[in-house]
């Protein structure tokens, strides 16, 4: 009778502690579940990407070379400072325009373009390499570009789980009455440390690229 009771107490307590932490799981899962949508997003556009290369002509890839390697021998002909020029302009653009929506409160359908978009030229990307080159393009892929693709990705989808809320917070100011100018201010300065923090990735990225382009993109000619 007393393993009984002792049991029953047991049960009782741990059934109090799973209350306990239920918000936290809840309030922790309301805020992943943001980066989540991001990176099934950069998932979805990476599988249209990989879809359209197969139908995509010459012309089409190499109009979006500013924004995506599409072509391999204009960058192997460039020297370390020109590679780290075009991996850093790209990967600027795409995260700058994350900053600027998110200060926007019609911000948030061009965010979630942006992340999209970001993920069909990786798509568009690799698919292009493996199909012109086979393995050798795949194997050039997996050690050249996919590193710093993988780092600014992580920046990329990270930064845009904070610049949805920082959108909608905007929205909603914009409807409000009352503007907490304090607040705002608070609010805007830790988002812009934010988005130094996502540069100062992208800058790691895109130096990766560099180096990793200089060590092996002639092997792979």
């Amino acid at each position: 009778m007393k393993g009984i009771v002792f049991s029953f107490k047991k049960s009782h307590s741990t059934a109090k502690r799973l209350r306990f932490h239920m918000p936290d799981v809840v309030s922790a899962f309301r805020k992943s579940g943001v980066t989540v949508m991001f990176v099934i997003l950069l998932l979805s556009g990476l599988a249209f990407g990989a879809a359209y290369a197969h139908g995509a002509d010459d012309s089409t890839l190499q109009s979006l070379d500013f924004l995506f390697t599409t072509n391999l021998d204009a960058r192997m002909s460039k020297g370390a400072l020109g590679i780290f020029s075009a991996c850093f302009a790209s990967d600027f653009i795409f995260v700058t325009a994350i900053y600027l929506f998110g200060l926007a409160p019609w911000g948030l359908p061009f965010q979630l373009f942006t992340v999209l978009f970001k993920g069909f030229g990786t798509g568009l990307t690799a698919a292009y390499l493996i199909i012109k080159n086979g393995l050798n393009g795949l194997g050039f892929y997996l050690l050249v570009l996919l590193p710093g693709t993988f780092l600014f990705c992580i920046a990329l989808t990270g930064f845009s789980a904070l610049a949805f809320p920082f959108s909608i917070r905007q929205f909603k100011l914009l409807v409000s009455k009352n503007l907490p100018d304090g607040v705002l201010r608070e609010h805007f300065l830790r988002y812009s440390s934010r988005f130094v923090s996502a540069l100062i990735m992208t800058f790691c990225a895109s130096l990766l690229d560099t180096v990793l382009w200089t060590l092996f993109a002639e092997a792979f000619r």
